[in-house]
C-alpha cells in the first residue's frame, strides 16, 4: 500500500496526576509445606495483614466501634506476644471487615506466626514504596526532568468556574450557564476513603463536612492530600460549587506525612464505614488502582462486597489513560467507574474498557482557585473528580429514593445519562453523566458500537478551485507497526501514521460523498465508518 503524504500529525497528551498502583503479590501461609517455608525465608521485611480464625474472638462485635477496636487491638497484641514477638504492636486492627490486624514483620516473625493455630492468613500488604507528596506537582516548581506536557485547550473566556455543573445539567453543547436541581442530596452521606476534608471551611460546606482521623495518633496530613480532599468535597457537595448542596460529607483520613500508601490504609476506612456508616450512603474512592491477584485482592473484594450488600454505592475514577478493567476497584461489578471528558465532550486522559460506566467533566475545576481555600496549583487538571460528580448526582437521586439498593443507583445513572456523545472514548459506554434525574432527551445507544474497536471522525474543508482538505481524528488504538490502513468506499487506499489525527487533500468537481474506515494492520480491529461530503 502507498502512504498518504503527511500533512499534519497531532498527538493528545494529558496531565499525569495521582495514580497509585499496587502490585498484588502475596504469600499463602496456611500451608505448612516446605515450599511455603522457602518463600517465607526469602520474604522481604515489610507490613503484613494477619487474619485470625473466628474462634479467637471471645467478645461481641456488635458494640461501639471504639470498644471493638480496643478489644481487637488487645487481642492482636496478645497474638504477637504469645509467639515471642514482644517488640512489635498492631498498626491497624479489624473486627468488622474481617478479624485481624496489620503489623510490620520480618521473615522469622512470619514463621513464628505461621505456626499459630489461631492465625488464618498472613498477607503481604502492598504499597508504592514511595512517600507520596503532592507539594511539588507543579512542573514550574521543579522536581524532575520530565517535559512539560501539552496543555488541554482553555475554555472560552465566558465559561464560569462551575462549567462542569453547567455541562452535566444539559444534554447538548453549547453551555447555557445554568445548573438547576430541585434536589440537594439532603439526608445522604458520602464517605471519602483516605482523604480528609476541612471542617473549618463552613463557607464552602456549612456544617455538613466532618473529618474522622484514622491515622492512629499520627498527624501532619500531606498538603496535597488535603487539597485533593477539599477539592473533591467541594465538587461533590459544596454550597456554591457542588452537585449535591445538601449532602453530608465524611472524610476518612488515613494518610499522614511520610507514610507509604498501601492497601491497609484503604481497608481501614471501609472497616469504619461497616461499623458507623449510615444509609443512604455512598463510598467515594480516590484515584487508586490495584493490580489483581491473590489473597490481598480477595480481602479487598470481600470487604467492598459486604458494604455493597449492606446498601452502600461505590464510585471510582477511570483516568490515567490505561485499560482499567483488569484493575481494582474498577474491575468489580459493585463499583461504578467514571471516565473523564473535556470541554468538547472528548475523552481526556481517561481509562478505557467496558468497565467504564459513563463519563463526566474531568478538567479545569476552579482553574484560578476559589477564594475560600487556596488549592495547590495544577489541581485544576486533576482527572480525579468525575466520580465526585457522579456521586453527587447519585446523592440527588437517593434523597427521594433512600431505600434504593446500589445496583438501582447505578442503573438510574446509566439510564439517565446522555447517550453516545463522548468522543474517542475507546469504551462501549460513551455516555455523559446527566444531573436532570430523568431520561428525557437521553438519546439511544448506538447498536453498532460494539462492532468497532475505536472511534473515527472526519470532515471536509473546502479550499480554492474545488480543492478540499479531509481532516481525520480517531481514538487511541495500539498498532504494532505504528500505522493504520485506510479504506475508502470499501477499498484499501493507503495507510497513515497512528497519531490520532491526519489530513489529506482531495480535488475534483461535483464529488460524491465518500466512506472512510481505518483498521489496524494484520488484525480485525477497525473503526466505525464515516461519510465525508464535499459541499
Amino acid at each position: 500500500m502507498k502512504h498518504f503524504k503527511l500533512k499534519i500529525r497531532v498527538t493528545f497528551l494529558g496531565m499525569l496526576m495521582i495514580l497509585i498502583v499496587f502490585s498484588c503479590q502475596d504469600i499463602n501461609l496456611e500451608d505448612q509445606q516446605s515450599e511455603a517455608l522457602v518463600d517465607l525465608r526469602s520474604a522481604v521485611a515489610g507490613k503484613y495483614i494477619v487474619t485470625l480464625h473466628s474462634n479467637e474472638i471471645n467478645f461481641q462485635k456488635n458494640g461501639k466501634y471504639e470498644d471493638v477496636q480496643s478489644w481487637m487491638r488487645q487481642l492482636s497484641n496478645e497474638v504477637l506476644f504469645r509467639n515471642g514477638i514482644k517488640n512489635k504492636e498492631a498498626i491497624n486492627v479489624y473486627g468488622y471487615a474481617f478479624n485481624g490486624f496489620s503489623v510490620d514483620l520480618n521473615a522469622s516473625e512470619i514463621e513464628l506466626l505461621n505456626k499459630d493455630k489461631g492465625v488464618k492468613q498472613i498477607i503481604l500488604d502492598q504499597s508504592t514504596g514511595e512517600q507520596l507528596n503532592l507539594r511539588n506537582n507543579n512542573p514550574r516548581r521543579g522536581g524532575g526532568d520530565e517535559p512539560t506536557p501539552e496543555q488541554d485547550p482553555e475554555p472560552a473566556p465566558d465559561i464560569k468556574p462551575e462549567w462542569y455543573l453547567d455541562r452535566i445539567a444539559q444534554r447538548q453543547l453549547p453551555l447555557n450557564g445554568k445548573f438547576e436541581s430541585n434536589s440537594t442530596g439532603a439526608g445522604v452521606t458520602v464517605y471519602m476513603v483516605g482523604l480528609p476534608v476541612s471542617e473549618e471551611l463552613k463557607e464552602i460546606f456549612g456544617e455538613r463536612a466532618n473529618n474522622v482521623d484514622l491515622t492512629v495518633g499520627k498527624d501532619s496530613v500531606p498538603e496535597g492530600f488535603l487539597s485533593v480532599g477539599i477539592l473533591k468535597a467541594a465538587v461533590l457537595g459544596g454550597n456554591k460549587y457542588g452537585v449535591a448542596k445538601g449532602v453530608n460529607i465524611v472524610g476518612l483520613e488515613t494518610i499522614y506525612e511520610g507514610v507509604d500508601i498501601s492497601v491497609d490504609l484503604y481497608l481501614k476506612p471501609l472497616e469504619w464505614i461497616m461499623a458507623n456508616g449510615k444509609r443512604p450512603g455512598i463510598v467515594l474512592f480516590p484515584g487508586i488502582a490495584f493490580k489483581p491477584g491473590g489473597e490481598l485482592e480477595d480481602l479487598l473484594e470481600k470487604t467492598i462486597g459486604k458494604l455493597f450488600d449492606d446498601g452502600f454505592s461505590f464510585f471510582a475514577n477511570g483516568w490515567q489513560g490505561e485499560h482499567r478493567c483488569d484493575l481494582l476497584p474498577s474491575k468489580l461489578n459493585s463499583v461504578f467507574t467514571v471516565g473523564a471528558s473535556s470541554f468538547d465532550d472528548r475523552m481526556v486522559q481517561s481509562s478505557s474498557g467496558s468497565c467504564i460506566d459513563l463519563f463526566a467533566p474531568g478538567i479545569n475545576y476552579f482553574k484560578e482557585g476559589f477564594p475560600e481555600y487556596p488549592i495547590l496549583e495544577n489541581l485544576d487538571k486533576n482527572f480525579d473528580n468525575p466520580a465526585s460528580l457522579a456521586a453527587g448526582v447519585a446523592a440527588l437521586y437517593l434523597e427521594d429514593k433512600s431505600n434504593a439498593d446500589p445496583q438501582e443507583v447505578y442503573d438510574f445513572l446509566f439510564e439517565t445519562s446522555t447517550k453516545d456523545v463522548v468522543r474517542f472514548s475507546s469504551s462501549i459506554n460513551n455516555h455523559l453523566l446527566y444531573s436532570g434525574l430523568d431520561t428525557i432527551g437521553a438519546g439511544e445507544i448506538d447498536p453498532k458500537r460494539n462492532t468497532y474497536a475505536f472511534d473515527l471522525e472526519a470532515s471536509a474543508l473546502k479550499n480554492r478551485n474545488n480543492n478540499y482538505t479531509v481532516v481525520f481524528y480517531w481514538g487511541k488504538i495500539e498498532s504494532e507497526s505504528g500505522m493504520l490502513n485506510v479504506y475508502q468506499d470499501g477499498e484499501g487506499v493507503g495507510s497513515v501514521p497512528n497519531g490520532g489525527s491526519y489530513m489529506i487533500n482531495v480535488s475534483g468537481r461535483d464529488l460524491s460523498p465518500r466512506t472512510y474506515k481505518f483498521c489496524v494492520p494484520k488484525t480485525n480491529l477497525c473503526s466505525n465508518e464515516v461519510v465525508v461530503s464535499f459541499n
